[in-house]
């Protein structure tokens, strides 16, 4: 089976500092993420939320593998109801001059094939590319 992984890169104006509450702080999520009320970035900490869709409501649940603030936030990535597999999300926040880039990567996603079409590599793309390029944006525009 092939490995399908997904590399997004986009540069914010903002420090890592900010950057990483943005992605971070569940207060600061719910504007432009989801709203997940047991969000924590400890190592090893569980958090699930729900997204609806065409399909209904999807759980995801997380479960934290690194953080080392402002510079990586890495974390499991699993659809229980869909799908026996588990993918890997890894932020990863890097300083250039008065501007931070956000990689990130989301690798295991062939593990997914048992859930179906909604679950391919280019759904999530199309979703990481509208959530950092569209929603992440317009929320910094307006901080």
């Amino acid at each position: 089976m092939r490995a399908e992984t997904i590399h997004i890169e986009r540069t914010y104006p903002i420090s890592a500092e900010k950057l990483w509450k943005a992605l971070t702080d569940k207060q600061t999520m719910k504007d432009w993420f989801f709203e997940i009320p047991n969000f924590s970035t400890e190592e090893g900490a569980e958090f699930e939320f729900y997204k609806s869709n065409t399909g209904g409501q999807q759980l995801h649940q997380c479960q934290v593998i690194e953080t080392k603030a402002p510079e990586i936030f890495k974390f499991t990535w699993r659809h229980p109801k869909q799908s026996e597999g588990t993918s890997i999300i890894t932020w990863r926040l890097i300083p250039r001059r008065g501007a931070t880039t956000l990689h990130l990567t989301h690798e295991g996603l062939e593990n997914f094939k048992d859930a179906g079409e909604n679950f391919s590599q280019d759904k999530f793309e199309s979703g990481w590319e509208k959530l950092l390029g569209e929603s992440l944006n317009k929320f910094l525009e307006r901080r």
